[in-house]
């Protein structure tokens, strides 16, 4: 009898020891991906621009990422978090597509720097963010591009993308940073004809 107690109470101690370990969490950020755009020459008409705000839906914003798991059913992963609030991240990322692919001044983020000037902003409306491991990931945002203060909207427009994701939280998010590329190609591209469009002024 006293054998079985000492296993008895061996084996709870290792019980109680297991549930005591916690899994780990970990963290995502999204990256930039090189883009088949090449960026435009260096030109005089080269404007300043940043990425003034990046609106989301509100169960996107949230630490943990979102999958959808059914038609109106969506799951969190409390252990397969963003490495920094979505919505920032989203728009670090913007700013950097747009400085690889426009002859660009300065692309920067919201808020400015102390006496920065920009002459065009950017502002995204994320309508959906979403996706499935081994399943379809879709980006669609609406998206304008104003003068300095959100004056006077000089182009406007919207990206619907899709691409098919892995069965992992890594893959996912190396598919939602295509996704993020080519909606900042969209943008840089818009930017870029507005530019050319513009009159120029001899001297």
């Amino acid at each position: 009898m006293r054998w079985l107690r000492i296993t008895a109470i061996t084996i709870c101690l290792i019980v109680i020891g297991g549930c005591g370990r916690s899994p780990v969490t970990r963290f995502y950020a999204l990256t930039p991906v090189a883009s088949a755009t090449a960026p435009a020459a260096q030109s005089t008409l080269a404007p300043s621009i940043g990425v003034r705000a990046v609106d989301l839906p509100a169960e996107l914003d949230r630490p943990q990422i979102v999958t959808r798991s059914g038609t109106n059913s969506v799951e969190l992963a409390e252990f397969d978090r963003w490495s920094a609030p979505l919505r920032d991240i989203i728009m670090r990322l913007l700013a950097e597509n747009l400085a690889a692919q426009l002859p660009a001044d300065r692309v920067g983020v919201y808020p400015w720097m102390p006496g920065e000037s920009v002459e065009q902003e950017v502002t995204v409306e994320v309508i959906r963010f979403e996706g499935r491991l081994s399943g379809p990931c879709v980006l669609e945002a609406r998206w304008r591009v104003t003068g300095p203060g959100g004056r006077a909207t000089r182009v406007a427009g919207r990206t619907n993308v899709t691409e098919n994701a892995g069965g992992d939280y890594a893959s996912l998010v190396a598919t939602q940073s295509q996704l993020v590329a080519r909606l900042s190609a969209d943008i840089a591209a818009a930017i870029r004809s507005n530019v050319a469009a513009r009159p120029q002024t001899s001297n």
